[in-house]
């Protein structure tokens, strides 16, 4: 299994909107949860989602966890619905139809 993390900032004044959404979303039992949950594991990653609160300003943490994150991660960005790309553009700054930024690097590893 290979692993996959993105840092993205949730841009000011949009934490409410940010956690209504994952609130509706994600909502235990709900329909939608069980879509969302089903489109990662078609593209065949598992999804897990952090918040960070920070003094200056507040992030999401994505990790995906498969064999080819970054191609499941790619799938996950041309697949997007349009009204959640039209979110994450507007909490995240997000343009899915833009190039996507420059994955990150590992630069640290305590097991090797």
């Amino acid at each position: 299994m290979a692993l996959l993390t993105i840092c993205m900032p949730i841009l000011s004044g949009k934490k409410e909107k940010w956690q209504g959404m994952m609130n509706e979303l994600l909502a235990p039992g709900s329909e939608s949860r069980k879509e969302f949950s089903a489109s990662r594991e078609h593209v065949g990653v598992h999804e897990r989602t952090f918040l960070q609160e920070t003094p200056d300003g507040d992030f999401v943490i994505l990790t995906f966890e498969g064999d080819e994150p970054e191609a499941s991660f790619k799938k996950i960005m041309e697949n997007m619905p349009p009204d959640f790309a039209e979110f994450a553009m507007d909490v995240h700054g997000l343009d899915v139809n833009s190039p996507p930024p420059p994955l990150p690097k590992l630069v640290y590893d305590s097991k090797e």
